[in-house]
């Protein structure tokens, strides 16, 4: 799509990303910002729903685990079926009906009828988890057809601080809102959700068009740098090619990715259901302290998916994700010293942060940098289902609590700890033998035992 009075960029110079980058930037992480918050607000409210309904720690993970899975059961068939509504600005209109779902069944979790059980409660919160897991998998893919292909490390994460960063926020507003109306209120946020999220989605809808995108394009090529997507891809409205989730599923660096990813989100949504309940059980906080203070590791975690993004377009996506792995075993093995004080609390949090969320820029990235052409959404549900099939964490995790005596008991909770700790080792030799770098210095020096073309690596 190079304009005719383009003039290319001299080699090595970098121009700055295009203006409809950044807009596009903007836009999408409010979006995936609000998606995220459907599904971590019950996690911030969970020491309110285990006393509400009188929940054990081992049935509580369970129910935990029911719903955090759930983000992964559509993804793949959604991403399909999105695939064939087109590419690039397109995707707005198979985007809009999953926000629609996602953002119906986590209005109906602050219905007090609709959530009068704990059973009805879990399944509003699965079917709310299961329409955002595919919206996740079209806001990641629709933001990487909208950044350069050298600038992807940079852009994916920056976007996915909408976990982070749009969680904190959340965080701070929920706990806000049980200080307000007391914790036995806690479905009010829900309640509340669909307000900025049609603001929100009604700005993106104008902006996201085909006149900017085809600027976007032009504007890429005269910088010298590569289109997020082919001519070809760009223009037509057909979906992936025959064959293309097998190829994918053929492809070391998206099965084998996906199954790293699968471990690393043990940390996160470990984390997320076990730090609330070792906060308000074990040290003691109040509910609405809890759900605040649960969320302090976001802070870094926005600014590490940054950093390490960037540094991933320089030195290597999978140089990156193995530091990643490294810095979590030792953060997580220290999560246990954040009973001691606020202090200790801030300072363990702050620093397990900086690597808690970068996995998952990392792992699209990596993912998208080896598919084919026009496959970029199906690679993206793959490594979605991978992430959200962690999420076996929380049952985990909360029958290791209950089997050292349940929520005030200590021990349980550091023998979780431990275990998610392993699993970081295990992703980290995965990913250094079993997957291809992609970009960058470490690109040269890779010593995996994978095939490059296996990995469609160049």
């Amino acid at each position: 799509m190079r304009s005719a009075s383009a003039t290319p960029a001299p080699s090595g110079v970098r121009h700055a990303a295009p203006s409809r980058s950044w807009w596009a930037l903007a836009l999408l992480w409010i979006v995936y910002a609000l998606d995220a918050n459907s599904r971590q607000m019950f996690f911030m409210v969970l020491p309110s729903i285990t006393k509400e309904f009188g929940v054990d720690a081992r049935t509580m993970g369970l129910y935990a685990t029911y719903i955090t899975m759930a983000t992964a059961l559509i993804a793949v068939p959604a991403m399909v079926w999105a695939d064939r509504g087109g590419h690039g600005w397109r995707r707005k209109y198979r985007h809009l009906p999953i926000v629609i779902a996602y953002t119906l069944f986590t209005c109906l979790t602050g219905v007090s009828v609709m959530t009068a059980s704990i059973g009805a409660l879990v399944l509003m919160q699965v079917l709310s988890h299961a329409f955002g897991g595919a919206g996740e998998s079209i806001e990641v893919t629709s933001l990487a057809e909208w950044w350069s292909k050298e600038r992807r490390g940079f852009a994916l994460g920056a976007h996915h601080t909408g976990y982070p960063w749009g969680t904190l926020l959340g965080g701070l507003i929920v706990g806000g809102i049980l200080s307000a109306f007391g914790p036995e209120n806690w479905r009010v946020p829900f309640l509340l959700f669909p307000i900025p999220v049609i603001v929100a989605f009604s700005i993106y809808w104008f902006f996201c068009n085909k006149a900017n995108y085809q600027r976007l394009n032009s504007a890429i090529t005269s910088a010298g740098e590569t289109p997020p997507l082919s001519s070809e891809f760009a223009e037509h409205t057909a979906g992936a090619p025959k064959g293309s989730l097998l190829v994918a599923l053929a492809n070391p660096n998206i099965l084998v990715i996906a199954i790293v990813s699968l471990l690393a989100v043990v940390a996160y949504f470990g984390i997320s259901f076990w730090l609330p309940q070792y906060l308000a059980f074990v040290a003691k906080y109040n509910f609405a302290e809890a759900a605040a203070y649960s969320v302090l590791f976001t802070i870094t975690g926005g600014l590490g998916q940054i950093v390490w993004g960037w540094l991933s377009d320089r030195i290597g996506r999978k140089f990156c994700l193995i530091l990643v792995f490294i810095w979590l075993a030792v953060g997580m093995v220290l999560m246990k010293f954040t009973y001691m004080g606020l202090g200790t609390l801030i300072a363990v949090q702050l620093f397990a942060g900086f690597a808690l969320n970068a996995p998952y820029t990392l792992v699209y990235a990596i993912a998208f940098d080896s598919t084919k052409p026009g496959t970029t959404g199906i690679a993206g549900s793959i490594i979605n289902v991978g992430i959200y099939a962690g999420g076996f964490g929380p049952y985990v995790i909360g029958a290791m609590i209950g089997a050292k005596g349940g929520f005030s008991v200590a021990e349980g909770y550091y023998d979780a700890l431990y275990f998610i700790s392993g699993l970081m080792v295990a992703a980290l030799i995965l990913t250094v033998f079993f997957t291809r770098e992609t970009a960058g210095w470490f690109k040269k020096h890779d010593f995996a035992i994978v095939s490059k073309k296996s990995c469609n690596v160049e």
